[in-house]
């Protein structure tokens, strides 16, 4: 009895860890590659059933082929973000070939042509980089590609900020950097990268905060995908948005970058409606000018190639990041903060008497602590440094 109950525990194990195994390829798979599909037509509009359709990497030499359907349809899905090179044949039909075919995470790039009758050495060539409309799924989910995150401008380089170009993401007021998607809570999104969790448990929120400004250096991000709505339930634990990101790869040939960013106030203006309220000495205070230091330092590179020719890759990230921004300490209701300067008799009397000392000593007391507090007012130390090493192999 007891070596057949420990065999069934074996058992039970090897299907929970097969069972997991499954379902986190399933998950890997549908998050964080893309797909290229689409009808196979003739010249007629006639679908064509078994043509051979191959799919390259353009970057990796990576090459699937299979069979259009019975229908003429045809899906190759577990792709790397990237550009491919689609060909199509069919017997007695003008062989097809199109270039430059970009696939996204977490989408299904449409390529439907139309093959001509002709001879083997006929192609049509596409060179050009189409717009992408959905019409395969009902979701809402535009992607900011490698362009966009090299190109526009950012504030703290959290690259999932420019999630706000998306139609119905709004930055709350808190300038942590959190997202609320079509007016739902901050807390309710998820943000994953290459289909690992990529939130803080605490917080429920995306890792990196104030002092560290993000987790992922934005060097590292080959494009990520931003789902609004009518998601599919593949991605899960969120009632509001879900940030989907993959990371660079390497390819064939050697590439890199190199960064540096500097962003100071020094350099800036005073603002004329940011002041402190200074003490007057009698009682009141005088409004001051003040500028306060805040300036960020950001500097990396990045570079990926080969391990193994057509088979194994690389790609690493370096990234530091340091920012100098103090608090500032204000009264509240300054009128009535500097407007206790003066204690009354009456104060000083209770004083005097709870303390056990002179009317002389309860003065000299109370002027000690709130020149203490006053001390206080203004800037107080607060910086953040980090540094990140990211590496992948794929």
């Amino acid at each position: 009895m007891k070596l057949r109950f420990w065999s069934s525990i074996q058992r039970l194990v090897t299907v929970a860890l097969l069972a997991m195994g499954c379902s986190a390829l399933i998950y890997a798979q549908s998050t964080t590659d893309g797909a290229i599909g689409g009808t196979v037509y003739d010249s007629t509009g006639a679908v064509v059933a078994n043509a051979k359709i191959t799919v390259h990497n353009n970057g990796t030499n990576a090459e699937q082929t299979i069979t259009s359907d019975a229908s003429g349809y045809y899906r190759v899905t577990g792709l790397q973000s990237g550009s491919y090179t689609v060909s199509i044949s069919s017997g007695g039909l003008a062989p097809y070939k199109a270039e430059q075919v970009i696939v996204s995470v977490g989408s299904v790039t449409d390529v439907s042509p139309r093959l001509g009758v002709g001879g083997t050495s006929e192609t049509v060539e596409v060179t050009a980089e189409v717009p992408q409309i959905n019409t395969t799924s009902p979701e809402f989910a535009p992607t900011l590609n490698q362009t966009a995150i090299s190109n526009l401008p950012i504030n703290g380089g959290r690259w999932s900020s420019f999630a706000m170009l998306t139609p119905g993401v709004v930055s709350n007021s808190s300038g942590f950097g959190l997202l609320s998607f079509r007016g739902i809570s901050t807390l309710l999104n998820n943000n994953t990268v290459d289909g690992a969790d990529n939130n803080q448990a605490f917080f429920s929120e995306e890792r990196g905060r104030t002092r560290a400004g993000y987790s992922t250096p934005k060097a590292a991000i080959e494009e990520f995908q931003v789902n609004t709505s009518n998601y599919s339930s593949e991605y899960g634990r969120a009632a509001g948005g879900v940030i989907n990101t993959v990371t660079k790869s390497g390819t064939n040939s050697i590439h890199g970058e190199a960064y540096f960013y500097d962003r100071d106030n020094v350099w800036g203006a005073i603002n004329p409606f940011t002041k402190l309220n200074v003490s007057n000495g009698s009682g009141g205070f005088t409004p001051v000018p003040y500028k306060p230091t805040d300036w960020r330092k950001i500097s990396g590179f990045g570079v990926g190639g080969p391990a193994i020719k057509d088979k194994l890759f690389w790609n690493l990230t370096f990234d530091w990041y340091d920012r100098n921004f103090p608090g500032t300490a204000i009264p509240s209701n300054p009128t009535v903060f500097f407007g206790q300067a003066t204690p009354s008799a009456a104060t000083l009397s209770t004083i005097a008497t709870r303390l056990g000392v002179s009317t002389a000593q309860a003065q000299s007391l109370y002027t000690n602590e709130f020149n203490g507090l006053v001390s206080m007012l203004g800037p107080t130390p607060r910086s953040g440094e980090q540094y990140i090493i990211f590496p992948k192999v794929a």
